[in-house]
């Protein structure tokens, strides 16, 4: 069984691109002295080419290329690609950037990649895009220190979606959790009232959702049956493709249903998502949840 893997997500198309590059010099500077593993950078057709990987490998020698299954970036049934216009948009997230690619995307990242990787043995993974910057030493076996104190899934930072691209997920997920007959661990915490009523998409729930451009997580735990059979009802509604489901929000339900808040962990390493510069100091981790967590 491999203890961890750390990959990257590269859909695009130019090759190497500045965030890329830095993003992999910071891997190696700040992660991979204290928490070794595998880098894995998945794509969907740019770095087919040797000469396309090879600017890449100068900086880490022993990273993997991985082409995303067929299948995860193909429509589901029922769903036609002339469609698109007519599904869910919203000023933040527009038509086409926010198109089927996109969503392909946030599918993948809400179950697609743990199926994948728990196919080829793998216990941890730990995510980052190529523009989500480590800007600080870890200087800890972040692995190891989830394990040691019972956690399971970790994050660096939290946001607010747009109530136009969670539209109708509180919904499915309430309806789930009275089918189920489940009290969520803490989900209703951030709900009003603090009962699945709350759990809506007319401004009961907050929307704060984990912002999961970076994340290490537990992939025994992400397949265990109770978490597969919310996230098999979340897939077959197509609702990342309707209505623009982030898998942010989609992980913030299951973190928040499936574990307890003494389970999670919010890292304190400096860090940065595109244009979201973090003014956390610049240590190895938190030991709590931020003042306003999600």
């Amino acid at each position: 069984m491999k203890t961890w893997k750390l990959w990257q997500l590269k859909t695009g198309t130019h090759i190497e691109s500045a965030d890329l590059l830095e993003n992999l010099n910071l891997i190696r500077q700040h992660l991979l002295p204290w928490t070794p593993g595998h880098v894995l950078l998945f794509h969907t057709g740019a770095y087919e080419a040797a000469a396309q990987q090879a600017p890449l490998l100068e900086i880490l020698p022993t990273a993997k290329f991985l082409r995303i299954p067929d299948e995860a970036w193909t429509l589901p049934p029922g769903l036609k690609e002339e469609d698109v216009v007519s599904w869910a948009f919203s000023p933040s997230c527009p038509y086409p950037t926010h198109g089927i690619g996109y969503r392909h995307m946030c599918r993948w990242y809400s179950n697609g990649l743990f199926k994948f990787l728990a196919a080829r043995g793998y216990a941890w993974v730990l995510r980052l895009d190529e523009d989500s910057k480590v800007l600080s030493p870890a200087k800890t076996d972040l692995v190891a220190w989830m394990k040691q104190n019972g956690k399971h899934y970790g994050y660096r930072l939290w946001d607010k979606d747009n109530v136009k691209i969670i539209w109708s997920l509180p919904e499915i997920t309430s309806w789930y959790l009275t089918k189920q007959m489940l009290q969520p661990a803490f989900l209703l915490d951030s709900c009003l009232p603090h009962t699945l009523s709350g759990l809506n998409s007319f401004g009961g729930w907050d929307r704060k959702v984990i912002y999961n451009n970076f994340f290490l997580v537990d992939i025994s735990w992400w397949m265990t049956e109770k978490v597969q059979a919310y996230l098999e009802v979340i897939e077959k509604s197509n609702g990342h493709y309707l209505y623009r489901w982030g898998d942010a929000a989609v992980h913030t339900m299951v973190v928040k249903t499936f574990l307890q808040r003494s389970q999670t962990h919010i890292f304190g390493f400096a860090y940065r998502h595109k244009k979201l510069q973090d003014m956390a100091r610049e240590t190895s981790f938190l030991q709590a949840w931020d003042a306003v967590p999600p």
